[in-house]
């Protein structure tokens, strides 16, 4: 495929690796091992990002590398300026340079005026997320606001990515053969593989099983999980919850927040562990994919009254019955804390880049255990199964 050629689709959006801008982009698969990220306005082979599938060490990096894509944002015009409102996460033209590029913003104030449908002279206050305004608040034209859109990876994308998890769990197993440090026990891992919080995402963290990245696209992926479909009950799991929580009162607050009765089970938690697991179940799929879109909305997160942020433990709404698992877990609680009070931190507030902070924290042990995990079953699998020859 030339790199010069019309047969490059300029459909994407990628943060720069070079200023951490969003730059107007289409992508090329180079000899089955190196992705080419080409900007449209950007004439020059120099100017374009090459990366290698041997850049990528873990399924993190992968992970971390997805979130750097996105559909091309679309231009607010002139005459949709009511499609922005307080609280939405925008993408906003940065003044200064030959080239257009665009930062993530929250949009803190609407400034409506009268105008035309031609011309909008509508402006907004825009809390800068990162680039070269990061942290503070600026007055911007809505002309040169973006809406951020979702939709599925690239395609040449994700081949390219397919390939770097297969090295990469290629060089896993290696690892496990042929432990570094021999005073490890095999299937554990040294300080160096212990992953990073990712900077770019939503909640999911890892490509385990069960522990999905979203990988396959910008949004979740429904009904694909290991489970079949046998039953009408419809759920998903939350973690890092307190202890402590009630499920008569995460019950409630589903309801305040999404208008939708569920059911609440809270999942026994070892005495060793911090914090606790429960399920939401609900009878109607609609109904799941509106609590999972709360849950998973970029621009707030669900925090209890001592600050721990809760956190969505897939990528994925399931579909089965619960006749032999989660009935033995008592929907209600007597010992259940009904004082926890639950908050909705927004995106721009001290109390979010905090609560974002411990999120971070917790998925750097949650990526660690998924890869201590998956190490354990490619031990098991040796020892049922002898080595590969």
């Amino acid at each position: 495929m030339s790199l010069f050629g019309d047969d490059v689709n300029y459909n994407l959006e990628f943060r720069s690796t070079k200023d951490d801008g969003w730059y107007h982009c289409g992508v090329v698969l180079e000899h089955r091992n190196r992705l080419r990220v080409k900007f449209k306005h950007f004439d020059q082979i120099c100017n374009d990002e090459v990366f290698s599938v041997s850049d990528f060490s873990t399924n993190d990096d992968v992970s971390k590398f997805l979130q750097r894509f996105r559909p091309e944002s679309e231009p607010i015009g002139d005459n949709r300026c009511s499609r922005v409102s307080e609280g939405l996460m925008v993408s906003a033209a940065c003044t200064g340079g030959n080239h257009l590029r665009k930062f993530d913003a929250v949009v803190e104030a609407v400034i409506k005026k009268k105008h035309s449908p031609e011309k909008c002279l509508c402006t907004c206050l825009l809390f800068w997320q990162h680039g070269p305004e990061e942290g503070h608040t600026t007055r911007t034209n809505l002309s040169s606001v973006y809406l951020i859109k979702s939709g599925s990876v690239d395609p040449t994308v994700l081949n390219f990515t397919k390939l770097v998890k297969e090295k990469v769990n290629r060089a896993s197993i290696e690892f496990t053969l042929i432990p570094k440090n021999p005073y490890l026990f095999k299937g554990t891992s040294s300080n160096e593989n212990i992953t990073k919080p990712q900077d770019f995402g939503s909640v999911g963290h890892s490509s385990h099983d069960g522990f999905s990245a979203g990988s396959e696209g910008f949004f979740p992926v429904s009904d694909q999980g290991c489970e079949k479909e046998t039953g009408n009950q419809h759920y998903l799991i939350l973690e890092n919850l307190e202890t402590d929580l009630c499920p008569l009162f995460l019950i409630d607050f589903i309801h305040e927040q999404t208008l939708i009765t569920a059911q609440a089970y809270i999942i026994p938690h070892l005495l060793s562990e911090t914090c606790a697991r429960a399920a939401i179940v609900v009878d109607k799929k609609t109904e799941l994919e509106t609590i999972y879109k709360f849950l998973n909305n970029p621009n707030h997160i669900i925090v209890s009254s001592s600050g721990r942020p809760w956190v969505l433990a897939e990528d994925k709404v399931r579909t089965g019955s619960f006749s032999t698992n989660l009935h033995g877990f008592p929907p209600m609680s007597e010992k259940g804390n009904m004082k926890k009070d639950l908050k909705v931190v927004k995106l721009g507030t001290e109390e979010y880049t905090k609560a974002k902070k411990q999120k971070d924290l917790y998925m750097v042990f949650r990526n660690h255990l998924n890869d201590v995990v998956q190490r354990l079953a490619m031990e098991e699998e040796i020892i049922n199964n002898g080595p590969a020859q």
